[in-house]
């Protein structure tokens, strides 16, 4: 298996799950910075802080309280080329071995996720959705789940843009 890289959280950029009937959402977001959509994913905006102050947790915590109960926000992940990840919102789980459904219920029951669909190619890998990621930060829900028991490894699910390398 390839080497897995590490990615930073940001302390000043967010990506805030709004769909386009969440305007009040979106309203108090551009109190505390600059929002843009993202074209690829009209449901995700990008909000841009401006300076980072804090560490990438105590920002986010700052900027969830800011934004109020019940939104979804994830800091954006920044590769060791400084290129930016942009979180979805969904979680990717390998586990050892591909789970029945019941020992998939078991698991997401658990964690507090809800499966959204298993990988077609893959039977181990199964996308989940964190049902407390108003509440939680990203970064530490992946972790957790990579360290759980039968997990082979867990990332979150990113918009990324690439650029190719000059020759």
């Amino acid at each position: 298996m390839a080497s897995e890289e590490t990615l930073t959280a940001s302390s000043a950029e967010f990506v805030l799950r709004a769909g386009p009937a969440d305007d009040d959402a979106v309203v108090r977001a551009r109190h505390l910075g600059t929002v843009e959509r993202f074209a690829a994913a009209p449901e995700l905006c990008l909000l841009r802080l401006g300076a980072a102050k804090a560490s990438p947790k105590s920002a986010w915590q700052a900027t969830t309280r800011a934004l109020g109960a019940g939104i979804a926000l994830f800091p954006v992940l920044h590769d060791a080329g400084g290129a930016a990840h942009y979180p979805t919102g969904e979680i990717t789980v390998r586990f050892d071995s591909a789970p029945s459904d019941d020992e998939l219920a078991r698991f997401c029951a658990a964690q507090r996720l809800r499966a959204l669909r298993r990988n077609a190619f893959v039977a181990q890998q199964v996308v989940c959705e964190a049902l407390a990621a108003a509440e939680e930060f990203l970064p530490e829900i992946v972790a957790r789940l990579a360290a759980e028991p039968g997990v082979r490894r867990a990332w979150a699910n990113t918009l990324s843009h690439y650029r190719r390398a000059e020759t």
